[in-house]
């Protein structure tokens, strides 16, 4: 984080709307010559002091006196802060000939000033005051002066003196005082705080990173102040809490209001500040007087100090805490190098004897790097092992603190380098990983075959997070040569089981499901009874494989157990393998487990250590975006995608970005209009070419989506070129056996809509015969309305109005809405055809009731826009041609006739193409249906058959 500058801090103030407005309600009531008293209140650094300075200005403005005074700590002489304020006015304190200020002096003045001209006295710091300038405060307050006199009194209540408060709140009470609280500010103001002040430049503030941003705005407690401190002192998430950043001076730097309070403190109070600081939040007057080596008395009168001065502030079990961990962090660093060694040395020494966990010892080891290598190193390592699952940022720093003081060569280095690159993994610093673990691999022959293994499938897991499958695919089978023959009973080792779950992953995710299932099942075959998360994560895994290949009763069987066990894990427990969240939510989204498959991947994203095993994380944002693709949350689905997307990015995962784009499209093409058309269009054919030459889970799956995505805009020729030849030459929908029948279906409408019906017939058969096999309601649904699009094209309505129903219905009982909705739209031709214009109307009005309610936008304008052809006796599109419908432009669909008309006009295709918001191939497509069935060999003779029809083809009209 670069140094940043104060001169950055200026600017309008963040999230004190409500409170400027009350500050112009009250100049502009000073102006009318109504005077108040007016109190501003708020905890140190949470912009008390900005306030005042806009109210100011705000004074200055309307030409209104203003005194502003300041108390300071420790001066005691009386009257002080008045003093500060009038002395500027150098004729309004004659009033007192003897050179003193008292109270009735003092009200005599404010009366004798609201009597001229008026004006205002704007106090701040009125905690520190005097006792006279208390006592004449208080005076004030109790006795408004009457006519255009404002008091402001600016303070921290935690510090006021108690008659102040006493008659601050009775003026609240009757309505004499104004009081204005200046709360902590929220994340989201204190984000576009520090965008402002490191000038944009650090990208995790554009906002794609909310746990990087929450954890900062949480230390700096929604103090604008603190996060100054923070921001100069170059706050990291990796250290904190255990340090505030890797700058130290330029925290203390931004932090001088603070160490000059401290400075005020007595010696003893400091050093026990000190001792505090480095035993960290929360700490025991016992544990105090170890560190700082004094007696109980002493301490206890020390606290007692440090409390008054709200510095720290006492829990109700004894301990103590620090007014804010800023505070903490300051007093730490405010001291003395050798100071801070020897203090962390005792606190180690005392921790050590109380048997502490490693991980508590880390910081104060962390302090003693350098000095003593030899007992801090091996307790940073120890403490980077018990972490490593749930905060695996700490346990990539402290490993590396510990490897930088630890020999190379050697078992011992060799494990902790993995347990680095684990970490590292985790934090989506692929990269770094990689190098380190192949460093390992490098001398991989020297070391026992289950450290071998730990490092090999290190390797191979980074190298499938780089979306590198064939790599992982050769380092995970190397690893599985180690393998020993199973022990008695058959059981496999640990090491054994986490290598075939690694190299099981691998090939789930290149798409090689039939081997990997194969794998698993030996593996899980081995494990009867799952008691660690890796045997329980394969498990997950095996359950996903069945979905996924289309073995619907066994995995709906296994699905249950498993839950069963998963939903018993503590979440530290499940934290060590979160990715079986993330494969049991994939087998619900199969399995149309919806809600299972929301609620395991949302846990999955709680418990992969608060965002920062990243590719965990990447994983169920896609997932919780698919899911609410399928069940039409499509609010929330922009929310899922994008993170998932910017995520992706971030971590270098092309086919990651390519599949949220996918989503995101998808999620568009209900949502928006179809002027936004062109746009999505080519967001799906950005998803595609990011994911297209790849052979993998996540590209067919992008694939699937955007070929749905380019049928609902008007492309079913894109839409077939998707699923037929963009994944490497295979079949889309075969690939993906739990999705063919709605795959499958897709194409086949597709096909109708480019008039190729051999083609739709076969994929409609394929699609019933999938549906058959697999028994899921969505899916039976999917092939269900391909085959209604068919009877209709083949000119059976009647067939096709009942097919249509009840893929309405099962989609809805299957918990998609939204398909729901599009086959109630599609169906309402088949009404029109079948049973005449009210039934097409009771179709298009249950449609339209619900793409309300689901914020379906473009289903909204279908439906419309088919009303209106009801309303005006022309055909929806879709309905089979007619031939004694308005003579040979019967045989047309809708569409066919509004591209005839353009063509006959003069418009040339790609002028069409935009005009309608398609793609120049698709009005070729449509073009050439319209010759074959006008019985015409060029577009040249359109004129002759459509002629001027009401000017609908015209060249004004094409405009």
């Amino acid at each position: 984080m670069p140094l940043i500058s104060p001169a950055r801090f200026d600017g309008p103030l963040v999230e004190r709307d409500a409170q400027i407005a009350r500050l112009e309600q009250i100049a502009e009531s000073l102006r009318s010559g109504r005077g108040t008293v007016l109190e501003i209140a708020g905890d140190p650094g949470m912009g008390k002091t900005s306030l005042l300075a806009v109210l100011a200005g705000l004074l200055a403005g309307a030409g209104v006196r203003v005194a502003r005074g300041h108390a300071i700590r420790g001066d005691d002489a009386p009257g002080q802060i008045f003093r500060s304020a009038w002395e500027e006015h150098p004729g309004l304190t004659a009033v007192d000939r003897k050179g003193e200020l008292d109270p009735q002096s003092a009200g005599t003045l404010a009366t004798g000033w609201a009597a001229g001209s008026g004006g205002a006295v704007v106090l701040d710091d009125v905690q520190w005051c005097d006792p006279k300038s208390v006592d004449i405060a208080v005076r004030l307050v109790r006795n408004p002066v009457a006519g255009p006199f404002l008091l402001v009194l600016a303070h921290r209540p935690r510090q006021t003196n108690p008659a102040l408060l006493d008659a601050l709140d009775d003026g609240v009470r009757i309505g004499t005082v104004t009081r204005i609280a200046v709360p902590p500010l929220s994340t989201e103001a204190m984000r576009e705080l520090a965008v402002r002040w490191t000038g944009g430049t650090a990208a995790h503030f554009t906002g794609h990173d909310e746990a990087h941003d929450r954890r900062l705005g949480d230390a700096a407690g929604g103090s604008p102040r603190n996060l100054r401190i923070l921001l100069a002192g170059g706050w990291d998430p990796v250290l904190w809490p255990f340090q505030a950043g890797g700058d130290p001076g330029g925290l203390l730097r931004e932090a001088a209001a603070l160490t000059t309070e401290l400075d005020l403190l007595s010696p003893e109070a400091g050093v026990v500040l000190r001792g505090a600081a480095v035993l960290g939040d929360p700490f025991r007057p016992e544990d105090v007087t170890e560190v700082c080596e004094l007696t109980a008395d002493r301490v206890l009168a020390a606290l007692a100090e440090l409390t008054e001065a709200d510095l720290v502030r006492r829990r109700g079990n004894g301990e103590f805490v620090f007014r804010d961990p800023v505070l903490g962090h300051v007093a730490h660093e405010h001291s003395s190098l050798s100071q801070q060694t020897m203090a962390h040395r005792r606190a180690l020494d005392l921790l050590v004897g109380r048997g502490a966990a490693a991980s508590a010892l880390a910081r104060h080891a962390e302090q003693l790097l350098g000095t003593d290598s030899a007992t801090a190193a091996p307790i940073l390592a120890r403490a980077a092992a018990e972490v490593v699952a749930s905060d695996p940022a700490a346990a990539a720093h402290w490993s590396g603190l510990a490897l930088d003081h630890i020999p190379h060569g050697g078992q011992a280095r060799a494990e902790l380098e993995i347990l680095q690159a684990r970490a590292l993994i985790a934090v989506g610093r692929l990269d770094e990983a990689r190098t380190l673990v192949h460093e390992v691999l490098g001398h991989v022959s020297e070391l026992p075959w289950q450290i071998a293994l730990r490092a090999y499938g290190a390797a191979a897991d980074v190298e499938r997070l780089l979306c590198r499958y064939s790599e992982a695919e050769a380092i995970a089978a190397t690893a599985l040569g180690l393998l020993p023959a199973p022990g008695e009973g058959g059981a496999l080792p640990l090491e054994a089981v986490t290598m075939i779950y690694e190299y099981a992953l691998v090939q789930s995710l290149r798409g090689d499901h039939i081997q990997a299932r194969a794998m698993i099942r030996s593996a899980v075959d081995m494990t009867a009874r799952p008691v660690h998360p890796t045997e329980i994560a394969i498990r997950c895994l095996a359950v996903c494989q069945d979905a996924y290949m289309g073995n619907v009763a066994v995995a709906l069987e296994e699905a249950r157990q498993c839950t069963g066990v998963v939903d018993a894990l503590a979440d530290p427990q499940a934290g060590q393998a979160p990715e079986m969240f993330v494969t049991l939510g994939a087998a619900g989204l199969y399995l149309e487990r919806f809600e299972d498959a929301s609620r395991h991947l949302k846990r999955g994203l709680k418990v992969a250590s608060g965002g920062t095993q990243l590719h965990v994380v990447l994983h169920g944002l896609l997932g919780l975006a698919s899911v609410d693709l399928f069940t039409g949350r499509l609010d929330t689905i922009a929310q899922w995608a994008g993170q998932a997307e910017q995520l992706a990015s971030d971590i270098g995962s092309q086919e990651g970005v390519g599949l949220a784009k996918s989503i995101r499209a998808s999620s568009m093409i209900w949502t928006q209009g179809r002027r936004d058309v062109r746009e999505i269009l080519a967001l799906a054919e950005s998803a595609i070419a990011d994911v297209e030459s790849h052979r993998s889970w996540w590209a067919l799956s992008a694939l699937g989506l955007a070929a749905q995505v380019q049928l609902l805009g008007g492309d079913p020729e894109g839409a077939l070129r998707t699923m037929l030849e963009r994944a490497d030459g295979q079949d889309v929908a075969v690939a993906q056996p739990a999705l063919e029948p709605s795959l499958k279906g897709l194409m086949a409408m597709a096909a109708l809509r480019c008039g190729d019906l051999p083609a739709a017939r076969r994929w409609t058969e394929d699609a019933e015969a999938a549906a058959s096999r697999l028994s899921l309601t969505g899916q039976t649904a999917g092939a269900i309305r391909a085959r209604a699009a068919l009877h209709l094209a083949d000119g059976r309505p009647d067939l096709a109005v009942d097919l249509f129903a009840q893929a309405a219905d099962r989609f809805d009982r299957a918990g998609a809405p939204i398909q729901r909705v599009w086959t109630q739209a599609m169906g309402a031709a088949a009404a029109d055809a079948a049973q005449g214009h009210d039934a097409a109307l009771v179709w298009l009005d249950a449609a339209s009731a619900a793409a309300d309610a689901l914020g379906a936008l473009s289903v909204r304008e279908d439906t419309a826009r088919a009303r209106a052809e009801l309303a005006t006796g022309s055909r929806p599109e879709g309905t089979p041609a007619r031939p004694d419908d308005d003579g040979p432009l019967g045989m047309l669909s809708e569409r066919e006739r509004e591209i005839a008309a353009l063509a006959a006009a003069g418009l040339r295709s790609r002028e069409i193409a935009q005009r309608l918001f398609l793609s120049p191939r698709t009005v070729e497509a449509h073009l050439g249906r319209v010759y074959r069935r006008l019985g015409v060999s060029s577009r040249g003779e359109l004129p002759r058959i459509i002629g001027n029809r009401g000017g609908e083809g015209s060249a004004d009209t094409a405009q």
